[in-house]
């Protein structure tokens, strides 16, 4: 977080601290507050007055409702809720640890002193007898800790990166040469998205699926004005097609396993399902791998990609 980042979310921590404060000294004068807490006068009353813009929502209602003079001091008409101190829970707490923890294994992706930092000071207030739950996290591997630190070396110096990478939806590994945009993380795995020169595009890639990477001497032209990264949904450039389905009764476990939606009957002991497909040749794969499970029924050129497929393989027994 950056140094003015970090003093304004101090700065407001204090001041939603002040809350349970006047709430536990009702009779406390301005000026006894400060030497209470430590302030001075006029750094009480601008803590004070940011309250005003604080609160669970944009609405008036949603606000903090107070006043204060120096005569009168502080009354609080209105604390939304806050009326204890900013605490965690030892439930958050461990939450949190945990978390810092996998961030140490990620070198490159984040300030490393800032996390060791905030790691060692929930470690000095938790109890000891928790210490064998939250640290017991097993060693990164070496092999993707050094891959990480390359591809984010690469990012930050703007050199182009060379790697063999292995895609799960055509099953074959490639050579890669691409333009490091961003590292971002989606559930536990890292990756990389880049341009990729040969589809002229932006393309992700799953960094412990990377191997012998290199960083070029080439500057990396990662074209960022046309990369679209939403956050929130960092694969949504990948947008994929709809398949529809029938998968029968007794095998529709195969949605645990797959993003499939479940439908309604349509007789002789199928239902019927939607499925979200990024790549086409994987599905191909898929559904022939469970075509004694599910039939697909749209739409009508992957069902003649499928048949044109099955025919293929069944040509090679009859040879």
């Amino acid at each position: 977080m950056a140094a003015d980042g970090s003093q304004k979310l101090q700065a407001l921590v204090r001041s939603l601290n002040l809350i349970p404060y006047f709430r536990t000294h009702p009779d406390q004068t301005p000026l006894e507050a400060a030497t209470d807490l430590g302030m001075r006068p006029e750094e009480l009353k601008d803590a004070v007055e940011r309250l005003f813009c604080s609160g669970v929502g944009r609405r008036t209602e949603d606000l903090i409702d107070l006043s204060f003079n120096y005569r009168d001091g502080v009354t609080i008409y209105n604390d939304q809720g806050l009326d204890k101190p900013l605490r965690l829970t030892p439930t958050e707490a461990g939450a949190l640890l945990l978390t810092l923890e996998s961030l140490e294994a990620m070198p490159g992706l984040v300030d490393s002193a800032a996390v060791l930092s905030a790691a060692a000071k929930l470690r000095g207030i938790m109890d000891e007898k928790t210490s064998a739950i939250y640290d017991s996290l097993a060693a990164a591997d070496p092999r993707q800790s050094q891959a990480q630190a390359l591809v984010a070396q690469g990012l930050n110096e703007r050199r182009k990166l060379a790697f063999y990478y292995w895609s799960a939806s055509s099953d074959e590994e490639k050579y890669r040469v691409v333009d490091p945009a961003r590292i971002f993380i989606v559930d536990s795995h890292t990756y990389l998205a880049a341009w990729d020169e040969q589809v002229h595009a932006h393309r992700r890639f799953r960094i412990d699926r990377m191997r012998e990477i290199e960083i070029l001497d080439e500057k990396a032209n990662p074209h960022l004005r046309q990369l679209d990264f939403d956050p929130e949904e960092p694969f949504a450039m990948e947008r994929p097609q709809h398949v529809q389905l029938e998968i029968h009764q007794e095998f529709t476990w195969l949605a645990d396993y797959h993003d499939i939606k479940l439908g309604e009957p349509v007789g002789n002991g199928y239902l019927s399902a939607t499925m979200p497909v990024g790549s086409v040749d994987w599905f191909l794969r898929f559904a022939l791998g469970e075509s004694d499970r599910l039939r697909v029924t749209g739409p009508k050129k992957l069902v003649e990609a499928l048949a044109e497929r099955r025919e293929k393989a069944l040509e090679g027994y009859t040879r």
